[in-house]
């Protein structure tokens, strides 16, 4: 046998992802549709609507009484969105609200818990107003900073000052108070 007349055979193997569910592939449920064999009531055939989002009960009763005597024919008007929401979950055209929440990646077990921001108090946003401004802080600083009253932030400023933490003083030229926090300044 000569080499141009022999053949090549490659086997190749792949490994594919599995299939997901399998999709059904019928147009789902519409709502124009199904408003418009609701209008059809007007013309005797009440109920209409029920038949063709699967409710066979319903629609016969709607039928035979007219649309419940017209009462569950206005009901069914606000209701129909939520009618061919369920008709098109029940015949798998969309997910299932909790099947597609267990759907989305979850955490795994060994990352490291999320911890929430704990909203910062009073006193540790006055702080860094105060580290960011040299050490030094007014009571108008420390409103701009944590949106808070006047009267609440010289509380707050005055509470540390009786306790050591801060040292007041009144700035030279304007006589504004400032609170001096020493750990910050370096003096």
């Amino acid at each position: 046998m000569s080499e141009k007349s022999k053949e090549l055979s490659v086997n190749l193997n792949v490994n594919l992802p599995a299939p997901a569910a399998q999709e059904s592939h019928d147009a789902p449920y519409s709502t124009g549709l199904s408003y418009g064999l609701w209008c059809a009531c007007l013309f005797g055939a009440c109920g209409i609507h029920r038949f063709y989002l699967g409710k066979v009960g319903t629609g016969i009763l709607w039928l035979l009484t007219v649309g419940l005597f017209g009462v569950g024919q206005v009901i069914d008007l606000f209701r129909m969105k939520s009618l061919i929401r369920k008709a098109n979950i029940r015949d798998g055209h969309i997910p299932h609200p909790r099947q597609a929440a267990l759907a989305q990646p979850r955490v795994s077990a060994d990352s490291p818990p999320r911890k929430l921001a704990k909203p910062q108090s009073v006193r540790q946003q006055l702080l860094r107003a105060a580290m960011e401004n040299g050490g030094e802080l007014t009571v108008s600083q420390g409103v701009l900073t944590t949106d808070r009253s006047f009267e609440e932030v010289e509380k707050v400023l005055n509470e540390m000052a009786d306790k050591g933490y801060v040292d007041v003083d009144n700035a030279p030229g304007t006589g504004v108070i400032v609170y001096r926090f020493p750990e910050l300044t370096g003096r």
